[in-house]
């Protein structure tokens, strides 16, 4: 007779709801580009570390690597909101030491459309024309 296998993990973690994927979604989505990094066009990586309790809250945040410009303060504010599914281990309240990745990058510009025509212009009765010719070039252009 065999035994019955053993669970991988001693301690269960609080684990995101929907896991990783529903985490990086929930970042890209109610992550705000702050107003000060967007002025100075600043991108970059915020590493941050936090800390979850056994309920699923969020106790301690530390910004391991920072890029300043209130883009630190975005991802505290962000990392605050989670909810962490609650990991009950055997009636001991346990912490678990999480950390994240923030990718902030700046909007890519809208880009314009530019439609030119070439028209040959006319020669002038007062000066004779030339033998090469000369181009006049009109530039229209639309705002979408």
């Amino acid at each position: 007779m065999r035994k019955p296998k053993k669970p991988k993990h001693f301690l269960k973690t609080p684990q995101y709801p929907g896991g990783n994927a529903a985490l990086t979604r929930y970042v890209d989505e109610n992550l705000r580009y702050p107003k000060e990094a967007l002025e100075n066009r600043v991108e970059g990586t915020v590493e941050v570390e936090y800390f979850v309790n056994g309920l699923g809250d969020v106790t301690k945040v530390n910004i391991l690597k920072g890029l300043g410009y209130g883009c630190d303060e975005e991802v505290e504010r962000l990392v605050r909101s989670l909810v962490f599914e609650k990991a009950i281990n055997r009636g001991m309240k346990t912490s678990t030491r999480k950390t994240l990745k923030v990718h902030f990058k700046l909007p890519s510009p809208k880009q314009t459309s530019v439609k030119y025509n070439l028209v040959k212009e006319a020669p002038k009765k007062e000066v004779p024309a030339k033998k090469s010719g000369s181009y006049n070039i009109t530039i229209t252009y639309k705002k979408r």
